[in-house]
């Protein structure tokens, strides 16, 4: 899998260099955002806290770029073997939350949820989106690290956490990984940020994965030391991640949902690194 980050030297570095220099003001359009209403199906006792019953089986909707893919192809081989567990491939390499000219997640996570009717909506996208925020409609440009970009990122998250939730489904938004270089890191801090208050806000369960791909000192991690050998985890390109790599974030994905959403947890059971 070819590394989506961008490699036009001067413009890439301007980028960031641009990112970090701060943010400012402007005054953007604000997206719509619905309202989440309760998931059907879903039961509220006296007390309001709502209630689901553990399915016979779960079916889980991966959603987002190559890091999602990768994920899902990782996991394809031994998913095919359980009979409670279903996961369904949303993703698409090289797109992004930014350019909704090109590939818009907002509407597509929405037709998503509404055909397969998932338990469980997994998020992970990101690594395209360092890229301005684009409004083709308005003809407008919002550059990476800016305010506007933030809120606009922002709304479009909510609305794709949106989309799951109000379909019913339960979410979890993954966050970026570390990557090897350190421009790139930089940007997906920032990235992250946007994304955890933005899905938080909007009804998922934010995971990181920032701790699980840096080492003691929070320097990018290309390898683990296991009991009886070193497993490489990331992929050459620094920003993906080997078969290894991918299941090893699955299994803390399967872990967290399990205690966050316990009617799933029978049916999601555990991931092999293997």
């Amino acid at each position: 899998m070819r590394a989506e980050w961008c490699r036009n030297g001067q413009t890439r570095r301007n980028s960031l260099l641009g990112a970090a220099a701060g943010l400012f003001s402007l005054s953007v359009p604000r997206l719509t955002q619905a309202a989440t209403p309760p998931a059907p199906g879903a039961t509220a006792p006296a007390g309001g806290v709502v209630e689901r019953n553990t399915p016979p089986r779960v079916d889980l909707l991966f959603c987002g770029d190559s890091l999602a893919q990768g994920m899902f192809l990782s996991l394809q081989p031994a998913m095919r073997r359980r009979e409670t567990l279903r996961i369904i491939n949303g993703t698409l390499h090289a797109t992004g939350v930014t350019r909704g000219d090109e590939y818009d997640w907002t509407a597509v996570s929405r037709d998503l949820v509404q055909r397969h009717r998932p338990h469980l909506v997994v998020f992970w996208i990101g690594a395209n989106d360092f890229r301005p925020m684009v409004l083709r409609s308005m003809r407008a440009r919002y550059p990476f690290g800016t305010a506007a970009f933030a809120e606009l990122y922002g709304q479009r998250v909510a609305e794709m956490v949106g989309n799951a939730v109000q379909g019913g489904a339960r979410a979890v938004w993954l966050g970026l990984p570390n990557m090897r270089e350190s421009q790139f890191a930089g940007a997906a801090r920032q990235l992250n940020a946007i994304q955890q208050a933005a899905a938080e806000g909007a009804g998922a369960v934010f995971l990181p994965t920032w701790e699980a791909t840096s080492d003691a000192q929070g320097r990018y991690m290309p390898a683990v030391a296991l009991e009886r050998s070193v497993q490489t985890m990331r992929a050459e390109d620094g920003v993906h991640f080997t078969h290894f790599g991918y299941r090893r974030i699955a299994s803390l994905l399967f872990d967290a949902a399990g205690q966050r959403f316990p009617e799933l947890a029978p049916c999601l059971g555990r991931v092999s690194e293997a």
